[in-house]
């Protein structure tokens, strides 16, 4: 029954052709300006996205000798010359550390922390500037409905077409940010996640180097290589 009833007022009531043909170009110009610094801020945060987004792609392509070494027969010169011979990333800088503190096991293990550390708060100034983003999409959105709504009772008229405009002013406004924090939040989302487990990849990785390391120095006549940097121990 209440099908039908629907269906009835559908076709008792169809809608004025100027709104069956709406645009969401038409919707855009309705921001009164608005929709201008609300898009600039969308390109920012998404180009800030993409300028980390290929930073992580560059350091896996740096790290992958390093991910394909087989570290269950590893020998401490192949360690050492994979560590030369790689492009800087994550993996390497976990490695030379991994190097630099072969005779402390504790050590190599704040190191690993620490690092670990390090790349996070890196990714954490783009996070920090995406939300900036999102939040002044929705800030811009918020004057967007004043600026509509002062509009709309300031006019002091019950002209239709000046009411339809202070009306769209902070709708449409409203609307775009909204949209845009979402979009921002959400690619950000994405990326946080692809960054973590990236970075929590590149921590067991470090742990096994930190082990095999182990179980070569406690191996009589292993010798350590020529790595780079002063043979000794570190205070803790």
């Amino acid at each position: 029954m209440n099908q039908s009833m629907t269906e009835t007022l559908q076709d008792s009531m169809p809608l004025p052709p100027e709104i069956q043909t709406f645009s969401i170009l038409e919707l855009f110009s309705q921001a009164g300006g608005f929709q201008w610094p609300i898009l600039a801020v969308l390109i920012a945060g998404l180009m800030v996205l993409m300028l980390r987004v290929v930073r992580l792609f560059r350091d896996y392509l740096a790290a992958r000798p390093l991910m394909q070494l087989r570290l269950e027969s590893i020998t401490l010169v192949t360690l050492t010359n994979a560590r030369r011979s790689a492009s800087d990333s994550l993996y390497t800088r976990l490695l030379t550390g991994m190097l630099q503190l072969h005779r402390n096991p504790e050590a190599m293990g704040r190191e690993v922390s620490d690092v670990a550390t390090a790349a996070r708060t890196a990714y954490q100034r783009t996070q920090r500037i995406v939300t900036y983003c999102s939040s002044t999409a929705g800030g811009l959105g918020l004057l967007g409905t004043l600026v509509g709504i002062y509009a709309l009772f300031s006019a002091g008229t019950r002209d239709a077409q000046t009411i339809f405009a202070g009306i769209a002013i902070a709708v449409v406004s409203t609307l775009l940010g909204i949209v845009t924090s979402i979009l921002l939040e959400f690619f950000e989302a994405v990326m946080h996640g692809y960054v973590s487990r990236y970075i929590e990849s590149a921590q067991i990785w470090a742990q096994k180097v930190r082990n095999r390391v182990l179980v070569l120095s406690e191996c009589p006549g292993t010798g350590y290589p020529d790595t780079g940097y002063p043979d000794t121990e570190v205070d803790t």
